[in-house]
């Protein structure tokens, strides 16, 4: 097949062919190549075994050997070895001669040839295959997206011009390579990974949330499969508060945030009172028609999400996952980790404002993700719901090297890290 490199059992026709006498273009048919590529393969890969001149004199193998009348004096201008076979075929497989010849020789063989090849494929692939030049420049862009907590997929896809794969910049700065830049495995955002839950004893089942169970949510995604899930979740640093309520729209991974100071179910449904009545009945009924969160209190009046609270009617159905079982809506889970990086665990949330959170979905939203084929989740929902919605819902767009996804997007927030690691290295002193 064209474009594909030899086996070895087409090497080992090479040579059989080779040793049959036949012609170049004959080999190629046998193996369907063309004959310019079994040519380069003998010229590349053929074995020279030269012939030892000793007792012949300074002339060698020169065809003028018999009748030069200069031999003592050296080799001349007219000095010439030749061999027509040799020429003409470029290796002595098949010769008859080949076993009484003196003169040098060359030979294909198939093993030997692909032992070559094999070497050769991984020695190319092997070292750094950048220029000075080339690795400034990536140097460059790479530096300040990951002090931004940016990560490298995300500055792969938001920069093309880097041609390197995301693989290969991960085993670049592993190795090294930009250790000059300041650029080191301590730059690159932390690999996530959940911890193994403790076994714990099943909690018995609350009577209010009968119809509301996974398996409930199940059977009405089967019924229903054209309603998207949003999930829903809470986030807090102590249980005094404040918390942040959240919400992941399955289908583009968009997130909202809302600052509460209460963790009630009143407080958590007036949420969606506020979105029902800013994007209307119509808008609200394509986002939050059904509803997937845990089972934490805050959640556990079902009515008072599921019910306009002024006309009493249904806007919303809720379902509840399964006790210790954060799988069942793992889309909000996983984007928690992007609100971690600027929200990190044990730092107090107190004097955060609703603008802050809003910024930082904001950067979390413009953040490219690998799940929708490198668009953001700002992308994906204008895409589905138009640039109007995004209008009600006041999410903004971030420009690509613009996002930061650390602390330091919010100076409250980079103020008490900064504390919180002094008083950490000065209590190892």
């Amino acid at each position: 097949m064209p474009g594909v490199h030899l086996t070895l059992e087409e090497r080992k026709s090479i040579q059989s062919g080779l040793d049959s006498c036949k012609t170049k273009a004959e080999i190629a048919v046998g193996i369907s190549k063309s004959a310019s590529t079994v040519s380069k393969e003998i010229k590349r890969y053929k074995i020279a075994k030269p012939s030892s001149s000793y007792g012949r004199g300074p002339c060698g193998f020169c065809i003028h050997v018999r009748n030069c009348k200069d031999k003592r004096k050296g080799r001349c201008s007219s000095y010439k070895e030749f061999c027509e076979r040799l020429q003409r075929k470029g290796v002595c497989n098949g010769c008859d001669k080949r076993y009484v010849c003196r003169q040098g020789k060359c030979y294909y063989n198939a093993d030997s040839a692909h032992k070559s090849y094999r070497f050769k494929l991984s020695d190319t692939r092997q070292g750094v295959n950048l220029t000075e030049t080339e690795k400034n420049f990536i140097a460059q862009v790479l530096s300040p997206l990951l002090k931004q907590g940016q990560s490298l997929y995300q500055i792969r896809t938001n920069h093309p011009e880097i041609k390197l794969s995301v693989k290969t910049l991960y085993t670049y700065i592993e190795s090294g390579i930009f250790k000059e830049s300041g650029i080191n495995n301590f730059s690159l955002r932390r690999q996530v990974s959940m911890k193994a839950r403790k076994k714990t004893k099943p909690r018995k089942t609350p009577a209010n949330y009968k119809h509301h169970t996974y398996d409930d949510y199940i059977k009405f995604k089967e019924d229903n499969p054209d309603i998207p899930t949003t999930e829903m979740d809470t986030l807090y640093n102590e249980p005094s508060g404040p918390y942040i309520q959240t919400f992941m729209f399955q289908n583009s991974n968009l997130m909202l945030g809302f600052l509460h100071t209460e963790k009630t179910s009143a407080s958590m449904a007036s949420v969606l009172d506020l979105l029902e009545e800013k994007l209307g009945k119509k808008d609200y009924a394509k986002l939050f028609s059904l509803l997937l969160t845990d089972r934490g209190t805050e959640f556990a009046i079902h009515n008072l999400f599921e019910y306009n609270k002024k006309a009493n009617k249904l806007r919303s159905n809720i379902f509840y996952c399964n006790p210790q079982k954060p799988s069942e809506k793992p889309h909000v889970e996983t984007n928690h980790n992007y609100v971690r990086d600027i929200f990190p665990n044990a730092i107090s949330f107190k004097g955060i404002t609703q603008e802050d959170v809003d910024i930082a979905m904001a950067h979390i939203n413009s953040t490219p993700r690998k799940s929708l084929n490198g668009r953001t989740p700002y992308e994906m929902f204008k895409y589905l719901f138009g640039t109007k919605t995004l209008d009600k819902l006041a999410v903004k767009k971030i420009e690509k090297d613009k996002v930061i996804l650390t602390p330091q997007l919010l100076p409250l927030l980079e103020k008490r890290c900064r504390l919180s690691k002094a008083a950490l290295m000065a209590s190892y002193k």
